[in-house]
């Protein structure tokens, strides 16, 4: 159903790429608001190599309205096009000058805007310098922001950590299209199929997924999806450790989504808050798997539900080891715990579902309406 009245006639989304966790969630902001409003996207750059590499493709399938390294003349008409008709919606507020350049004419011209981000990662002596430049250097934009959708668990912390005003800051995630599969059928197999997708490296925590797979012994196997630094070491790892271990590499995002449906749980170990949220916890779940991931994972807010996974500390294998055993003695790996995870990942996570949340927020902060409950609730 389309938003009755919309409050704006135009509402662009600044990004620092193409990316295809973000076009679907644009596609359904578009669908949402209706022929009305006019939803479009501005990109720095095309899909980065970096991020082809990692299976993302080139970012052409249902791309929406997008306009791709624009010159400052052109950001500057983007910006002054339909005025304060328009609410532009930014991605990040600082390192790519397509957004820092229309970030400061929308904040000289006073035009509304908001902000949709992944929190700075807080750790350490780094974590204390970006929280100090963060508090001295955002005062206009907390004074002037609409709203600011925090990605992930340490969004909301941060954000408010940092000085933004509590009733400005709402809880958010990459709302993603669900797998065209959801439906097939949910097999149970003779073995425990746990997963890990994403790059093999330290701060993702992969190293420690060997160790936890031997304390549960021959019922179980693991798949690996994704390369690395570590791949080497990991391939010896699980030859040593006799776990039996598919090595797929990089995988197209549509064949990780179709590959989810085979897999009980999926582990995301992360040791560093990188993971801002993590994408592929929502394609588990909106296939049914269950998820055990670090606290350090901003998705896991997602698994606070005891239905949908657990988390544990980051770099514990014994937890991981200990979560995975919970979930099986539970019930929670059943065909019909599956079903119930994909009904309640399909009614909050995916892009429709994200476009509504997204229209609620905007109907609260600009006219009056009750504030949304969290999306995850």
């Amino acid at each position: 159903m389309n938003a009755p009245s919309p409050l704006y006639s135009r509402i662009v989304f600044w990004e620092p790429c193409v990316s295809p966790h973000k076009s679907a969630f644009i596609n359904a902001v578009a669908e949402r608001f209706g022929p009305d409003v006019d939803v479009s996207c501005v990109a720095h750059e095309g899909v980065p190599e970096a991020r082809q590499a990692l299976g993302w493709g080139d970012g052409a399938a249902a791309l929406p309205p997008t306009v791709v390294a624009p010159s400052d003349e052109e950001i500057a008409a983007l910006v002054q096009r339909d005025g304060d008709r328009c609410l532009h919606v930014f991605s990040g507020i600082r390192w790519f000058r397509t957004l820092t350049t229309a970030l400061a004419i929308v904040q000289r011209e006073g035009r509304p805007f908001a902000i949709m981000s992944e929190p700075r990662d807080n750790a350490g002596f780094a974590g204390a310098v970006r929280y100090l430049q963060s508090w001295m250097t955002e005062a206009a934009l907390r004074r002037r922001v609409q709203f600011v959708l925090a990605i992930g668990r340490h969004g909301p912390p941060w954000f408010r950590s940092v000085g933004y005003r509590r009733e400005r800051v709402f809880p958010f995630a990459y709302f993603l299209p669900p797998p065209a599969e959801v439906d097939a059928p949910l097999a149970r197999a003779a073995q425990l199929r746990i997963a890990y997708v994403g790059r093999l490296i330290e701060k993702k925590g992969v190293q420690f997924l060997l160790p936890a797979m031997r304390g549960l012994g021959r019922r179980a196997r693991l798949t690996l999806i994704g390369d690395g630094d570590l791949r080497e070491r990991l391939v010896a790892q699980a030859s040593e450790s006799s776990v039996e271990t598919e090595f797929c590499g990089v995988l197209p995002i549509e064949q990780v989504q179709r590959r989810m449906l085979d897999f009980d749980v999926l582990v995301l170990p992360s040791i560093s808050k990188d993971d801002g949220w993590g994408a592929v916890v929502s394609e588990a779940l909106m296939a049914g798997a269950a998820v055990v991931a670090s606290h350090c994972a901003g998705a896991s807010i997602l698994l606070d539900d005891p239905r949908n996974g657990r988390v544990v500390r980051p770099g514990d294998s014994l937890a991981i080891t200990a979560a995975i055993n919970d979930l099986e003695r539970r019930g929670a790996l059943s065909q019909r715990a599956r079903r119930i995870r994909v009904k309640w990942a399909r009614e909050r996570l995916t892009a429709r579902a994200g476009a509504s949340y997204f229209e609620q927020i905007v109907r609260h902060r600009i006219g009056g309406a009750p504030r949304p409950k969290e999306f995850y609730l």
